[in-house]
Protein backbone atom coordinates (compact mmCIF):
# COMPACT_ATOMS: atom_id res chain seq x y z
CA UNK A 1 0.00 0.00 0.00
CA UNK A 2 1.22 3.59 -1.05
CA UNK A 3 1.34 6.19 1.87
CA UNK A 4 -1.19 8.85 1.18
CA UNK A 5 0.58 11.85 1.38
CA UNK A 6 -2.30 13.80 1.38
CA UNK A 7 -3.54 12.25 4.82
CA UNK A 8 -3.59 15.30 7.70
CA UNK A 9 -2.65 12.51 9.98
CA UNK A 10 1.14 13.05 8.65
CA UNK A 11 1.15 16.18 9.96
CA UNK A 12 -0.72 15.56 13.22
CA UNK A 13 2.17 12.97 13.57
CA UNK A 14 4.63 15.41 13.15
CA UNK A 15 2.97 17.56 15.38
CA UNK A 16 2.71 15.14 17.85
CA UNK A 17 6.54 13.94 17.55
CA UNK A 18 8.28 17.87 17.68
CA UNK A 19 5.57 17.94 21.29
CA UNK A 20 7.47 15.29 22.78
CA UNK A 21 11.02 16.69 21.38
CA UNK A 22 11.85 14.35 18.78
CA UNK A 23 15.16 15.45 17.09
CA UNK A 24 18.74 15.14 16.90
CA UNK A 25 19.34 15.58 20.40
CA UNK A 26 16.71 12.74 21.16
CA UNK A 27 18.53 10.70 18.69
CA UNK A 28 21.76 11.19 19.76
CA UNK A 29 20.41 9.93 23.45
CA UNK A 30 19.22 6.75 22.25
CA UNK A 31 21.57 5.51 19.89
CA UNK A 32 24.95 7.32 20.73
CA UNK A 33 27.10 8.79 18.29
CA UNK A 34 28.18 5.42 16.55
CA UNK A 35 24.40 4.02 16.72
CA UNK A 36 23.28 7.23 15.15
CA UNK A 37 26.45 7.50 12.86
CA UNK A 38 25.13 3.59 11.92
CA UNK A 39 22.00 4.59 10.79
CA UNK A 40 22.96 7.27 8.32
CA UNK A 41 25.63 4.70 7.08
CA UNK A 42 22.42 2.75 6.29
CA UNK A 43 23.65 0.07 9.01
CA UNK A 44 20.41 -0.90 10.45
CA UNK A 45 21.52 -3.59 12.18
CA UNK A 46 24.58 -1.90 14.17
CA UNK A 47 21.93 0.66 15.11
CA UNK A 48 19.29 -1.36 16.73
CA UNK A 49 22.33 -3.14 18.35
CA UNK A 50 23.61 0.28 20.11
CA UNK A 51 19.57 1.39 20.63
CA UNK A 52 19.09 -2.05 22.68
CA UNK A 53 22.21 -1.88 24.31
CA UNK A 54 21.72 1.64 25.90
CA UNK A 55 17.86 0.93 26.44
CA UNK A 56 19.05 -2.09 28.34
CA UNK A 57 21.42 0.13 30.66
CA UNK A 58 18.72 2.72 31.44
CA UNK A 59 20.60 5.05 29.17
CA UNK A 60 17.09 6.29 27.39
CA UNK A 61 13.96 6.19 28.51
CA UNK A 62 11.44 3.78 27.29
CA UNK A 63 9.01 6.52 25.55
CA UNK A 64 12.37 8.14 23.41
CA UNK A 65 13.59 4.44 22.24
CA UNK A 66 10.07 3.80 21.30
CA UNK A 67 9.96 6.70 18.74
CA UNK A 68 13.69 6.56 17.45
CA UNK A 69 12.95 2.57 16.71
CA UNK A 70 9.55 3.40 15.40
CA UNK A 71 10.19 6.55 12.94
CA UNK A 72 13.75 6.83 12.51
CA UNK A 73 15.18 2.41 12.07
CA UNK A 74 11.81 1.81 10.92
CA UNK A 75 11.69 -1.57 13.06
CA UNK A 76 8.45 -3.21 14.41
CA UNK A 77 7.18 -1.88 17.57
CA UNK A 78 3.66 -3.38 19.29
CA UNK A 79 0.97 -1.38 18.38
CA UNK A 80 0.13 -0.88 22.25
CA UNK A 81 2.95 0.63 23.07
CA UNK A 82 2.90 3.21 20.09
CA UNK A 83 -0.32 3.95 20.60
CA UNK A 84 0.07 4.45 24.77
CA UNK A 85 2.67 7.42 23.35
CA UNK A 86 0.64 8.40 20.60
CA UNK A 87 -2.44 7.95 21.13
CA UNK A 88 -4.97 5.72 19.60
CA UNK A 89 -7.02 7.69 17.88
CA UNK A 90 -3.74 8.79 15.66
CA UNK A 91 -2.17 5.20 15.75
CA UNK A 92 -5.86 4.33 13.95
CA UNK A 93 -5.54 7.12 11.26
CA UNK A 94 -1.67 6.78 10.31
CA UNK A 95 -2.80 2.52 9.70
CA UNK A 96 -5.92 3.97 7.40
CA UNK A 97 -3.42 6.21 5.34
CA UNK A 98 -0.81 3.45 4.84
CA UNK A 99 1.42 5.30 7.38
CA UNK A 100 1.69 2.25 9.46
CA UNK A 101 1.66 -1.10 8.17
CA UNK A 102 0.76 -4.71 10.60
CA UNK A 103 4.29 -5.88 10.39
CA UNK A 104 4.20 -9.84 10.34
CA UNK A 105 7.69 -10.38 9.43
CA UNK A 106 6.99 -14.21 8.59
CA UNK A 107 5.60 -14.50 12.05
CA UNK A 108 2.32 -14.37 13.68
CA UNK A 109 2.81 -10.66 14.84
CA UNK A 110 -0.59 -9.14 14.69
CA UNK A 111 -0.22 -6.43 17.10
CA UNK A 112 3.14 -5.10 15.57
CA UNK A 113 2.96 -2.35 13.38
CA UNK A 114 6.29 -1.21 11.25
CA UNK A 115 6.42 2.70 9.59
CA UNK A 116 6.28 3.22 6.20
CA UNK A 117 7.34 6.42 6.14
CA UNK A 118 10.55 8.31 7.80
CA UNK A 119 10.37 11.46 10.00
CA UNK A 120 14.24 12.63 10.27
CA UNK A 121 14.91 16.31 11.63
CA UNK A 122 17.04 18.95 9.65
CA UNK A 123 18.64 21.50 11.09
CA UNK A 124 21.84 23.93 9.97
CA UNK A 125 24.49 25.77 12.28
CA UNK A 126 24.37 28.64 9.25
CA UNK A 127 21.07 28.94 8.46
CA UNK A 128 19.24 27.60 11.70
CA UNK A 129 21.44 29.04 14.37
CA UNK A 130 18.76 28.99 17.15
CA UNK A 131 19.47 25.42 16.87
CA UNK A 132 15.62 25.01 15.87
CA UNK A 133 15.03 21.62 13.28
CA UNK A 134 12.28 20.66 11.05
CA UNK A 135 11.19 17.48 11.04
CA UNK A 136 10.70 16.38 7.43
CA UNK A 137 8.22 13.13 6.87
CA UNK A 138 8.76 11.39 3.11
CA UNK A 139 9.10 7.63 2.06
CA UNK A 140 11.18 5.17 3.82
CA UNK A 141 15.07 5.64 2.85
CA UNK A 142 16.55 2.68 0.84
CA UNK A 143 19.61 2.99 2.92
CA UNK A 144 18.26 1.17 5.51
CA UNK A 145 16.30 -2.06 3.78
CA UNK A 146 16.56 -3.62 0.62
CA UNK A 147 14.35 -2.48 -1.69
CA UNK A 148 13.78 -0.80 -5.09
CA UNK A 149 11.79 2.94 -4.65
CA UNK A 150 8.65 3.00 -6.70
CA UNK A 151 8.14 5.07 -9.71
CA UNK A 152 6.44 8.30 -7.14
CA UNK A 153 8.96 7.66 -4.31
CA UNK A 154 9.57 10.55 -2.26
CA UNK A 155 13.43 10.93 -1.08
CA UNK A 156 13.74 12.89 2.72
CA UNK A 157 16.78 14.42 4.29
CA UNK A 158 19.63 12.90 2.06
CA UNK A 159 22.89 13.84 1.01
CA UNK A 160 21.80 15.90 -1.77
CA UNK A 161 20.06 18.76 0.17
CA UNK A 162 22.63 18.56 2.90
CA UNK A 163 25.05 19.26 0.69
CA UNK A 164 23.47 22.09 -1.08
CA UNK A 165 21.92 23.62 2.39
CA UNK A 166 26.00 24.08 2.84
CA UNK A 167 26.27 25.73 -0.50
CA UNK A 168 24.03 28.61 0.40
CA UNK A 169 24.87 31.93 1.83
CA UNK A 170 24.00 32.81 5.45
CA UNK A 171 21.26 35.36 5.82
CA UNK A 172 17.81 36.23 5.33
CA UNK A 173 16.41 37.52 1.82
CA UNK A 174 13.16 38.51 0.86
CA UNK A 175 12.22 36.10 -1.77
CA UNK A 176 13.27 32.75 -2.01
CA UNK A 177 12.55 30.29 -4.92
CA UNK A 178 13.17 26.39 -4.08
CA UNK A 179 12.72 24.58 -7.69
CA UNK A 180 11.49 21.03 -6.95
CA UNK A 181 11.34 21.09 -3.39
CA UNK A 182 10.73 17.38 -2.56
CA UNK A 183 9.88 16.66 1.01
CA UNK A 184 10.82 20.26 1.86
CA UNK A 185 13.79 20.14 3.06
CA UNK A 186 15.35 23.40 2.00
CA UNK A 187 12.04 25.61 2.42
CA UNK A 188 11.66 24.64 5.58
CA UNK A 189 15.41 25.66 6.54
CA UNK A 190 16.74 28.49 4.40
CA UNK A 191 15.91 31.75 5.68
CA UNK A 192 13.42 34.19 4.08
CA UNK A 193 10.74 36.22 4.45
CA UNK A 194 8.92 35.07 1.61
CA UNK A 195 9.09 31.44 0.78
CA UNK A 196 8.04 30.17 -2.87
CA UNK A 197 8.18 26.27 -3.68
CA UNK A 198 7.62 24.25 -6.16
CA UNK A 199 7.55 20.29 -7.73
CA UNK A 200 5.92 18.61 -10.40
CA UNK A 201 5.09 15.97 -7.86
CA UNK A 202 1.66 16.48 -5.97
CA UNK A 203 2.69 13.81 -3.77
CA UNK A 204 6.02 15.60 -2.89
CA UNK A 205 4.20 18.36 -1.82
CA UNK A 206 2.02 16.64 0.50
CA UNK A 207 4.77 14.94 2.32
CA UNK A 208 6.02 19.01 2.39
CA UNK A 209 2.62 20.45 3.38
CA UNK A 210 3.10 17.57 6.49
CA UNK A 211 6.72 18.49 7.42
CA UNK A 212 5.83 22.35 7.45
CA UNK A 213 3.64 21.74 10.59
CA UNK A 214 6.59 21.31 12.57
CA UNK A 215 7.75 24.68 11.67
CA UNK A 216 6.45 27.77 12.89
CA UNK A 217 8.62 30.66 12.57
CA UNK A 218 7.82 30.74 8.45
CA UNK A 219 4.95 30.44 6.03
CA UNK A 220 5.57 28.60 2.80
CA UNK A 221 3.75 28.78 -0.79
CA UNK A 222 3.56 25.70 -1.98
CA UNK A 223 3.08 25.32 -5.65
CA UNK A 224 2.75 21.88 -8.14
CA UNK A 225 3.94 22.62 -11.85
CA UNK A 226 7.11 21.40 -13.64
CA UNK A 227 10.09 23.84 -14.25
CA UNK A 228 9.10 27.31 -13.72
CA UNK A 229 5.80 27.18 -15.11
CA UNK A 230 4.46 27.88 -11.18
CA UNK A 231 6.11 31.14 -10.70
CA UNK A 232 6.23 32.43 -14.79
CA UNK A 233 7.02 36.26 -14.58
CA UNK A 234 7.91 36.26 -11.15
CA UNK A 235 11.48 37.11 -9.81
CA UNK A 236 13.69 36.01 -6.61
CA UNK A 237 16.07 37.09 -4.42
CA UNK A 238 17.47 33.81 -3.81
CA UNK A 239 16.85 30.46 -6.55
CA UNK A 240 17.70 27.12 -4.59
CA UNK A 241 17.26 24.08 -6.57
CA UNK A 242 18.43 20.36 -6.07
CA UNK A 243 17.00 19.21 -9.47
CA UNK A 244 16.50 15.94 -11.30
CA UNK A 245 20.11 16.18 -12.75
CA UNK A 246 20.80 12.58 -13.78
CA UNK A 247 22.37 11.90 -17.00
CA UNK A 248 21.19 9.50 -18.92
CA UNK A 249 18.05 8.90 -20.52
CA UNK A 250 15.12 11.36 -20.78
CA UNK A 251 12.81 8.57 -18.92
CA UNK A 252 14.41 6.93 -15.54
CA UNK A 253 11.15 5.34 -14.29
CA UNK A 254 11.37 7.40 -11.08
CA UNK A 255 9.70 10.93 -10.49
CA UNK A 256 12.37 12.34 -8.30
CA UNK A 257 15.17 11.64 -11.33
CA UNK A 258 13.34 11.57 -14.11
CA UNK A 259 13.56 14.47 -15.46
CA UNK A 260 12.05 13.88 -18.81
CA UNK A 261 15.24 15.67 -20.24
CA UNK A 262 18.19 13.74 -22.00
CA UNK A 263 21.76 13.72 -20.86
CA UNK A 264 22.27 17.16 -18.80
CA UNK A 265 19.46 19.24 -20.10
CA UNK A 266 17.96 19.10 -16.52
CA UNK A 267 20.50 20.97 -15.11
CA UNK A 268 20.81 23.19 -18.09
CA UNK A 269 16.90 23.79 -17.94
CA UNK A 270 17.41 25.21 -14.44
CA UNK A 271 20.23 27.29 -15.07
CA UNK A 272 19.05 28.88 -17.55
CA UNK A 273 15.93 28.96 -16.06
CA UNK A 274 17.36 30.60 -12.97
CA UNK A 275 19.19 33.22 -14.44
CA UNK A 276 15.76 34.59 -16.24
CA UNK A 277 14.03 34.62 -12.54
CA UNK A 278 16.71 36.72 -10.45
CA UNK A 279 15.94 40.00 -9.04
CA UNK A 280 18.51 42.57 -9.33
CA UNK A 281 21.60 41.24 -7.76
CA UNK A 282 19.75 37.95 -6.80
CA UNK A 283 21.53 34.70 -6.71
CA UNK A 284 21.06 31.23 -7.16
CA UNK A 285 22.69 27.61 -6.21
CA UNK A 286 21.76 24.73 -7.63
CA UNK A 287 23.22 21.30 -7.59
CA UNK A 288 24.10 19.94 -11.63
CA UNK A 289 25.88 17.60 -13.79
CA UNK A 290 26.87 17.98 -16.59
CA UNK A 291 28.11 15.68 -20.21
CA UNK A 292 31.38 16.13 -22.14
CA UNK A 293 32.78 14.91 -25.27
CA UNK A 294 36.69 14.69 -26.62
CA UNK A 295 35.43 17.77 -28.43
CA UNK A 296 33.72 19.67 -25.79
CA UNK A 297 35.20 20.88 -22.14
CA UNK A 298 33.08 20.92 -19.01
CA UNK A 299 33.95 24.92 -18.97
CA UNK A 300 32.97 25.47 -22.16
CA UNK A 301 29.58 23.31 -22.17
CA UNK A 302 28.58 24.89 -19.04
CA UNK A 303 29.47 28.47 -20.19
CA UNK A 304 27.29 27.99 -23.06
CA UNK A 305 24.32 27.95 -20.86
CA UNK A 306 24.72 31.20 -19.48
CA UNK A 307 23.44 33.56 -21.00
CA UNK A 308 25.54 36.85 -22.74
CA UNK A 309 24.11 39.44 -20.69
CA UNK A 310 23.23 40.25 -16.84
CA UNK A 311 24.57 36.88 -15.15
CA UNK A 312 27.63 36.09 -13.04
CA UNK A 313 28.49 32.75 -13.03
CA UNK A 314 31.02 30.65 -10.35
CA UNK A 315 30.35 27.15 -11.61
CA UNK A 316 32.74 24.52 -9.09
CA UNK A 317 32.94 21.13 -10.23
CA UNK A 318 33.56 18.56 -7.49
CA UNK A 319 33.78 15.59 -9.31
CA UNK A 320 34.77 14.00 -12.85
CA UNK A 321 33.66 10.43 -13.90
CA UNK A 322 33.81 8.03 -16.75
CA UNK A 323 30.13 6.95 -17.74
CA UNK A 324 30.73 3.29 -16.53
CA UNK A 325 31.31 4.99 -13.12
CA UNK A 326 28.36 6.95 -13.26
CA UNK A 327 26.45 4.90 -13.95
CA UNK A 328 27.28 2.05 -11.40
CA UNK A 329 26.51 4.65 -8.89
CA UNK A 330 23.26 5.73 -10.33
CA UNK A 331 22.11 2.18 -10.63
CA UNK A 332 23.10 1.71 -6.64
CA UNK A 333 21.51 4.44 -5.58
CA UNK A 334 18.47 3.39 -6.90
CA UNK A 335 18.88 0.22 -4.66
CA UNK A 336 19.32 -2.25 -7.66
CA UNK A 337 21.82 -5.00 -8.05
CA UNK A 338 24.18 -4.66 -10.36
CA UNK A 339 24.21 -8.72 -10.55
CA UNK A 340 20.48 -9.37 -11.05
CA UNK A 341 18.98 -9.40 -14.95
CA UNK A 342 17.42 -6.63 -14.02
CA UNK A 343 20.63 -4.18 -13.36
CA UNK A 344 22.27 -5.30 -16.02
CA UNK A 345 19.57 -4.75 -18.77
CA UNK A 346 19.68 -1.14 -17.27
CA UNK A 347 23.43 -0.59 -17.38
CA UNK A 348 23.94 -1.23 -20.84
CA UNK A 349 20.59 0.17 -21.92
CA UNK A 350 22.45 3.64 -19.94
CA UNK A 351 26.12 2.99 -21.51
CA UNK A 352 24.18 3.18 -24.98
CA UNK A 353 22.69 5.85 -24.54
CA UNK A 354 25.65 7.72 -23.56
CA UNK A 355 27.68 6.33 -26.56
CA UNK A 356 24.99 7.52 -28.66
CA UNK A 357 25.85 10.74 -27.76
CA UNK A 358 29.63 10.55 -27.31
CA UNK A 359 29.60 11.19 -24.35
CA UNK A 360 32.98 10.52 -22.14
CA UNK A 361 32.97 12.40 -18.91
CA UNK A 362 30.51 13.17 -16.68
CA UNK A 363 30.60 16.26 -14.78
CA UNK A 364 29.00 16.91 -11.14
CA UNK A 365 29.04 19.98 -9.17
CA UNK A 366 27.32 23.35 -7.91
CA UNK A 367 26.54 26.28 -10.41
CA UNK A 368 26.45 29.59 -8.20
CA UNK A 369 24.80 32.60 -10.11
CA UNK A 370 24.00 36.16 -9.90
CA UNK A 371 21.97 39.02 -11.39
CA UNK A 372 24.13 41.57 -12.30
CA UNK A 373 24.66 44.87 -15.05
CA UNK A 374 26.51 44.59 -18.16
CA UNK A 375 28.37 41.67 -20.10
CA UNK A 376 28.07 38.21 -18.18
CA UNK A 377 31.05 36.90 -16.10
CA UNK A 378 31.86 32.55 -16.03
CA UNK A 379 34.58 31.06 -14.19
CA UNK A 380 34.65 27.18 -13.96
CA UNK A 381 36.54 25.92 -11.39
CA UNK A 382 37.73 22.37 -10.20
CA UNK A 383 37.65 21.58 -6.05
CA UNK A 384 38.20 18.51 -5.06
CA UNK A 385 38.80 19.54 -1.17
CA UNK A 386 37.36 16.00 0.63
CA UNK A 387 34.93 18.34 2.46
CA UNK A 388 34.27 21.69 2.33
CA UNK A 389 31.63 22.13 5.11
CA UNK A 390 29.59 25.46 4.91
CA UNK A 391 30.99 26.89 1.69
CA UNK A 392 27.94 29.24 1.25
CA UNK A 393 29.70 32.49 2.55
CA UNK A 394 32.80 31.45 0.66
CA UNK A 395 30.00 31.69 -2.64
CA UNK A 396 28.97 35.38 -1.12
CA UNK A 397 32.23 36.61 -0.32
CA UNK A 398 33.90 35.32 -3.89
CA UNK A 399 30.46 37.73 -5.29
CA UNK A 400 31.52 40.17 -3.22
CA UNK A 401 34.92 40.09 -4.24
CA UNK A 402 34.55 39.74 -8.06
CA UNK A 403 32.26 42.40 -8.41
CA UNK A 404 34.79 44.65 -6.87
CA UNK A 405 37.00 43.34 -9.41
CA UNK A 406 34.78 44.36 -12.36
CA UNK A 407 34.74 47.69 -11.15
CA UNK A 408 38.91 48.52 -11.22
CA UNK A 409 41.47 48.55 -14.36
CA UNK A 410 44.77 48.47 -14.17
CA UNK A 411 45.44 51.55 -12.98
CA UNK A 412 42.59 51.21 -10.07
CA UNK A 413 44.34 47.95 -8.79
CA UNK A 414 48.15 49.52 -8.93
CA UNK A 415 46.71 52.84 -6.73
CA UNK A 416 44.98 50.14 -4.04
CA UNK A 417 45.97 49.29 -0.53
CA UNK A 418 45.60 45.73 0.00
CA UNK A 419 46.10 43.24 3.19
CA UNK A 420 46.93 39.37 2.94
CA UNK A 421 44.22 37.56 4.41
CA UNK A 422 44.43 36.16 7.78
CA UNK A 423 45.77 32.68 8.30
CA UNK A 424 47.06 32.64 4.37
CA UNK A 425 50.06 30.17 4.66
CA UNK A 426 53.99 30.91 2.69
CA UNK A 427 55.47 27.83 1.94
CA UNK A 428 58.63 27.63 0.16
CA UNK A 429 59.12 24.05 -1.58
CA UNK A 430 62.56 22.59 -1.85
CA UNK A 431 63.35 19.59 -3.92
CA UNK A 432 66.42 17.52 -3.49
CA UNK A 433 69.85 18.16 -5.47
CA UNK A 434 70.37 14.69 -5.94
CA UNK A 435 70.24 13.49 -9.56
CA UNK A 436 69.37 16.75 -11.17
CA UNK A 437 71.22 18.13 -14.06
CA UNK A 438 74.36 19.90 -12.97
CA UNK A 439 74.07 19.07 -9.22
CA UNK A 440 77.32 18.61 -7.64
CA UNK A 441 76.04 19.99 -4.08
CA UNK A 442 74.01 17.45 -1.13
CA UNK A 443 71.27 19.14 0.17
CA UNK A 444 68.06 21.21 -1.03
CA UNK A 445 67.07 24.16 -3.38
CA UNK A 446 64.04 26.19 -3.32
CA UNK A 447 61.75 24.90 -6.49
CA UNK A 448 58.59 27.48 -5.60
CA UNK A 449 57.24 29.23 -3.00
CA UNK A 450 53.52 28.53 -2.55
CA UNK A 451 50.51 30.53 -1.11
CA UNK A 452 47.56 28.78 0.39
CA UNK A 453 44.32 29.56 1.88
CA UNK A 454 43.97 27.78 5.27
CA UNK A 455 40.26 28.09 5.49
CA UNK A 456 37.38 27.12 3.24
CA UNK A 457 38.47 25.79 0.09
CA UNK A 458 42.27 25.76 0.14
CA UNK A 459 43.14 27.90 -2.25
CA UNK A 460 46.61 26.92 -3.45
CA UNK A 461 49.18 29.45 -6.05
CA UNK A 462 52.69 29.12 -6.85
CA UNK A 463 54.07 32.41 -7.08
CA UNK A 464 57.80 33.77 -7.74
CA UNK A 465 60.62 35.53 -5.29
CA UNK A 466 59.51 39.01 -6.79
CA UNK A 467 55.75 38.36 -6.12
CA UNK A 468 56.17 37.12 -2.46
CA UNK A 469 58.34 40.24 -1.53
CA UNK A 470 56.21 42.25 -3.08
CA UNK A 471 53.20 40.71 -1.21
CA UNK A 472 55.02 40.91 2.15
CA UNK A 473 55.22 44.66 2.22
CA UNK A 474 51.23 45.06 1.98
CA UNK A 475 49.24 47.01 4.50
CA UNK A 476 45.51 48.04 4.65
CA UNK A 477 46.98 51.05 5.98
CA UNK A 478 50.31 51.39 4.47
CA UNK A 479 51.60 52.00 0.48
CA UNK A 480 49.79 51.32 -2.52
CA UNK A 481 50.35 48.47 -4.59
CA UNK A 482 52.38 50.56 -6.50
CA UNK A 483 54.47 51.96 -4.19
CA UNK A 484 55.13 48.77 -2.67
CA UNK A 485 56.36 46.99 -6.20
CA UNK A 486 58.23 50.48 -6.94
CA UNK A 487 60.27 50.07 -3.61
CA UNK A 488 61.07 46.37 -4.64
CA UNK A 489 62.05 47.51 -7.90
CA UNK A 490 64.26 50.71 -6.67
CA UNK A 491 65.80 47.88 -4.46
CA UNK A 492 66.34 45.22 -7.06
CA UNK A 493 67.19 47.71 -9.93
CA UNK A 494 64.20 46.32 -12.23
CA UNK A 495 61.94 48.34 -14.80
CA UNK A 496 58.90 49.37 -12.68
CA UNK A 497 56.32 49.95 -15.84
CA UNK A 498 57.82 46.39 -16.89
CA UNK A 499 57.06 44.89 -12.93
CA UNK A 500 53.62 46.48 -12.82
CA UNK A 501 52.32 44.90 -16.05
CA UNK A 502 53.26 41.52 -14.79
CA UNK A 503 52.04 41.99 -11.27
CA UNK A 504 48.55 43.67 -11.82
CA UNK A 505 47.03 39.78 -13.27
CA UNK A 506 48.64 37.75 -10.93
CA UNK A 507 47.16 40.18 -8.07
CA UNK A 508 43.70 39.86 -9.92
CA UNK A 509 44.04 35.97 -9.57
CA UNK A 510 44.92 36.21 -5.26
CA UNK A 511 42.18 38.36 -4.80
CA UNK A 512 39.50 36.41 -6.90
CA UNK A 513 40.40 33.37 -4.23
CA UNK A 514 40.30 35.52 -1.50
CA UNK A 515 43.99 35.23 -0.71
CA UNK A 516 44.81 39.51 -0.87
CA UNK A 517 42.09 41.07 0.02
CA UNK A 518 41.52 45.17 -1.11
CA UNK A 519 41.53 47.48 1.67
CA UNK A 520 37.54 48.47 0.77
CA UNK A 521 36.28 44.92 0.76
CA UNK A 522 37.76 43.83 4.90
CA UNK A 523 34.98 45.07 6.38
CA UNK A 524 32.31 42.67 4.00
CA UNK A 525 35.06 39.87 4.39
CA UNK A 526 34.32 37.36 7.61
Amino acid sequence: MTVDAHAPCLGDLVLALGAMDYGTPLLLRTLGREGYDDAVAGNPGGAGWHLDNRSAAGQAPSRDVLLTRTFFLRAPVAVDALSAVLGPALVTELLAAGALTRAHEGRDLPDTVRSQVDVRPVSHGVHRPDGSEALVVSDPDTSLEARVPGPDHVPGVGQAPLTLLNQVPSGRVQRLLDLGTGSGVLALTVEADHVVATDVHDRALGFARASHRSVTDRTVDWREGSWFEPVHGEQFDRIISNPPFVVGPAQDGQIYRDSGLSLDDATRTVVQGAAAHLAPGGTAHLLGAWATSLSESAASRVAGWIPADGIRAWIVQRDDVSPSRYVRTWVTDASVDLRSEDGGTRVRRWLDHLQEHDVTRIGMGYVHLQRIDGPSEVTFEVLDSPDLGHFGDEVAEYFLRAEWLADQDTEDILDDRFQLRPGLARDVVEVAKAGQSGATDPGFRPEVIRLTRTDGPGFSHDIDHALSSILAGLSPDGLSLRDVAGLYCAVNDLDEDEVASDLVPLVVDLVRHGMVLPASLIEGVR
